[in-house]
């Protein structure tokens, strides 16, 4: 027969009694803890300089240009247009409910 608090006694073990074990225990952990968190911080750190140093020395380009499409005339045709919107419109007319315009 299956006894759920077997599996959960083996899953979540007692502490220990003795004190000198369990204050070895807990600065295991905060090592632990401290150790993940300079790890971290450290990967952080190096993504983020590689990524300024891509920004800074990568390609002068748009990240996407159309295949039929020059990359200086896009760019040329953002920056002198700033408040044009380029598009292809078409108009739906709207019906009333009863079927009647």
């Amino acid at each position: 027969m299956f006894r759920a608090h077997r599996v959960f006694s083996v899953l979540r073990p007692s502490r220990p009694r003795h004190p000198i074990v369990q204050a070895l225990l807990a600065l295991f952990a905060v090592c632990a803890f401290v150790v993940l968190l300079v790890v971290g911080t450290a990967i952080a750190a190096v993504v983020m300089l590689v990524g300024a140093l891509l920004r800074a020395f990568g390609p002068a380009r748009p990240a996407f240009v159309a295949a039929n499409q020059n990359p200086r005339a896009r760019a040329d045709a953002a920056t002198s247009d700033g408040d044009i919107i380029d598009g292809e419109f078409s108009v739906v007319d709207k019906s009333l409910p009863n079927g009647t315009r």
